[in-house]
């Protein structure tokens, strides 16, 4: 049995829709990538299990800043991947001091932050290429506080992305 030519039409047209959208995910996988959030550092701003669209772009041309929420790539860690929150950027002086954070001397008013934080006292400058990055549930998190397993973070070889959009709520991440 021969298929009339509407047939070959609509069979030619979904093969050239295919085509195209494969060619546009491939496009767009170039500036974005989907991740999920794993653990509790970010409670209460991000939880366990969350998906979150990553810019791949957004230091290509700039230093992340203060606040940014960023996912780290780490291959000398049992966790590849972690979440965490920019704290200080290069030029930063941050202290801790009987648990409260200051940046260059400011203290830091967090309304973010999962619970007051218990900490050690910590005085560290941020040099050129790197950023100070705290999880948001600050009392359950391994980051740059712990100099020997996290530290400092060199942003332009270990930030993946910044997490701009949650797929889980539908919103955007400032």
């Amino acid at each position: 049995m021969k298929g009339n030519s509407s047939e070959k039409i609509t069979f030619i047209e979904v093969i050239k829709t295919l085509v195209v959208a494969v060619l546009m995910s491939l496009i767009i996988l170039q500036f974005f990538k989907l991740n999920t959030v794993v653990g509790h550092s970010m409670d209460s701003t991000l939880y366990d299990g969350q998906r979150l669209v990553l810019s791949l772009k957004a230091y290509e041309n700039k230093a992340p800043e203060y606040k940014d929420i960023v996912v780290v790539e780490r291959d000398d860690l049992s966790v590849k991947y972690f979440i965490k929150r920019v704290i200080g950027v290069p030029g930063d002086t941050i202290e801790i001091k009987d648990n409260q954070l200051y940046i260059n001397g400011e203290l830091i008013n967090e309304d973010y932050i999962n619970e007051p934080m218990v900490t050690e006292d910590l005085l560290i400058e941020v040099p050129e290429g790197k950023v100070f990055v705290m999880g948001d549930n600050r009392n359950h998190s391994l980051d740059s506080r712990n100099i020997n397993v996290i530290g400092l973070i060199d942003y332009e070889e270990e930030i993946l992305g910044k997490a701009v959009f949650s797929l889980s709520t539908f919103e955007k991440i400032d």
